[in-house]
């Protein structure tokens, strides 16, 4: 649909200089092709900010294990009770950071230090 109003717009635009005279068309057409830069600006800026949902965002949270068996980990991850498989040694209260994910269990490595405040862990 966007691609519609990035290139759509500004050709339709150029019916105004059909329908109007000059002096009126010309600036109502310059209206439209900075409305259109503008909406370019927008969309190239959202194209760089960090993912919000889903499994890549899944990969920067921090949880706290409840209990471990074996090699799987039930991890406090936003919110929620993840499964979770790690390596290494972990025990009940640790702190980790989601490194991965496989189907619906959470992949986790333990986390040196507590995580600082500003980090939310629920």
């Amino acid at each position: 649909m966007c691609h519609l109003v990035l290139i759509g717009l500004p050709l339709a635009g150029l019916s105004v200089f059909w329908f109007l005279p000059l002096p009126i068309a010309l600036p109502l057409y310059l209206l439209i092709g900075a409305a259109t830069a503008a909406f370019y600006w927008y969309l190239y800026k959202g194209n760089g900010r960090p993912v919000l949902t889903g499994a890549e965002e899944m990969k920067r949270a921090v949880g706290k294990v409840l209990a471990t068996d074996g090699r799987l980990a039930d991890v406090w991850v936003r919110s929620e009770i993840w499964s979770a498989q790690y390596e290494g040694e972990l025990r009940a209260g640790d702190f980790v950071q989601v490194v991965g994910m496989e189907g619906l269990r959470l992949k986790v490595r333990k986390l040196v230090r507590a995580p600082v405040s500003s980090a939310r862990v629920d």
